[in-house]
């Protein structure tokens, strides 16, 4: 009986090729990525996106600071004109993970000389920052410049909402997208099961064919999710004083564009799949490889460069981007016109391409 059941499990397993590949294969290339965001977090040496500005004309600080840019520790970007509130902005709006801004006599340990700009929710980046500084300042100046650092928080401006605690907010996104996108993979996946059954051929009669079949799962999932993003925003309200009523307009738009993205890619998926099995084992690990890379699992300035670069890819980097835009950086709804390009455009598209694949699955 044992013996049976095995048997049948593993051939039902080993004629569905493409769950076979996806039990067998994705397991190593999750651990790999996952691997290299941790190997690259914990060993410290963090691929940071620094803003440099020097506002002094010291001759030892101007000299430090070309040695700070020719240097292989961090990565910076450097303009002769920037003032602390260009860099101070660059931070604030993600362009940056982390500022330094040179306005002292760098080798003189007793004054500080050196700003440290940081984003709250990227605390161990300016951490980071302070102690590859030391380094080069024994390098460059032979000096340890122990209290020669400030430091400062990017989010100062006086148009920036004041909050109890800065790193919720980024949590706000990051939890929502990983959310919406496990439960919209779960309610795409009854597609597969109605094209298995023909009920799918009988809906193909109607006036819209698969587009109006899928429009209305599409429709029910959004209104979903954008419900489920809005409950984390309550709670966050509720338990964390984040000042969700300040920015309700735009936080609606950003839990509706977040839904509208995940339903999109979940019926993108499931009219890929062929049956359930592919369908759970091929969301599960998509989930999981978003979430990761785009950052709702470990922030993306730990990982190294090649793997922030290819977050921008995902959903979830864009979904974090509208909540803290929102909360932490005091974004407004114009501010973000990129974001809900690619929330709403790349969730319509989506759609678009599963009733597209879907009319031609059905009508072989």
């Amino acid at each position: 009986m044992i013996f049976a059941v095995f048997k049948t499990m593993w051939l039902r397993l080993w004629r569905d090729k493409g769950a076979f590949a996806l039990a067998f294969i994705l397991p190593g290339f999750i651990f790999a990525v996952f691997a290299a965001i941790f190997a690259n977090a914990s060993g410290g040496n963090l691929d940071l996106r620094v803003a440099l500005g020097v506002t002094t004309d010291l001759a030892e600080t101007q000299s430090f600071s070309k040695y700070i840019r020719d240097s292989d520790l961090i990565s910076v970007s450097f303009d002769q004109a920037w003032e602390e509130d260009d860099v101070r902005n660059r931070v604030r709006l993600g362009q940056e993970d982390v500022g330094i801004i040179l306005f002292g006599p760098v080798s003189n340990p007793t004054a500080p000389s050196i700003r440290i700009i940081q984003d709250p929710s990227r605390e161990v980046a300016a951490t980071v920052l302070k102690g590859q500084m030391r380094q080069m300042l024994m390098s460059h100046a032979g000096v340890e410049n122990a209290g020669g650092f400030e430091t400062v928080s990017a989010l100062g401006q006086k148009d920036a909402p004041v909050l109890k605690d800065p790193t919720v907010t980024y949590y706000i996104g990051a939890t929502a997208i990983l959310f919406l996108l496990f439960s919209a993979m779960q309610g795409a996946a009854i597609s597969i099961d109605e094209r298995q059954n023909g009920i799918s051929d009988r809906l193909m009669v109607g006036p819209y064919g698969a587009f109006g079949m899928l429009s209305g799962k599409f429709v029910f999932l959004t209104i979903v999710g954008s419900l489920q993003a809005a409950i984390i925003c309550a709670v966050a309200y509720i338990f964390f004083d984040v000042p969700i009523l300040a920015h309700l307009g735009a936080l609606s738009l950003a839990c509706f564009g977040a839904a509208v993205l995940a339903s999109g890619l979940a019926l993108l998926l499931a009219s890929l799949c062929k049956t359930q099995t592919q369908m759970n084992t091929l969301s599960t690990f998509a989930v999981l490889l978003l979430s990761a890379v785009g950052g709702s699992m470990v922030p993306r300035f730990m990982m190294p460069g090649w793997l922030q670069q290819l977050g921008a890819f995902t959903p979830n980097f864009w979904s974090i981007e509208a909540f803290y835009g929102i909360l932490a950086r005091g974004q407004s709804v114009v501010d973000l016109l990129w974001v809900w390009v690619v929330l709403f455009g790349g969730g319509f598209l989506c759609l678009g391409l599963a009733a597209l694949l879907s009319h031609k699955l059905m009508r072989v």
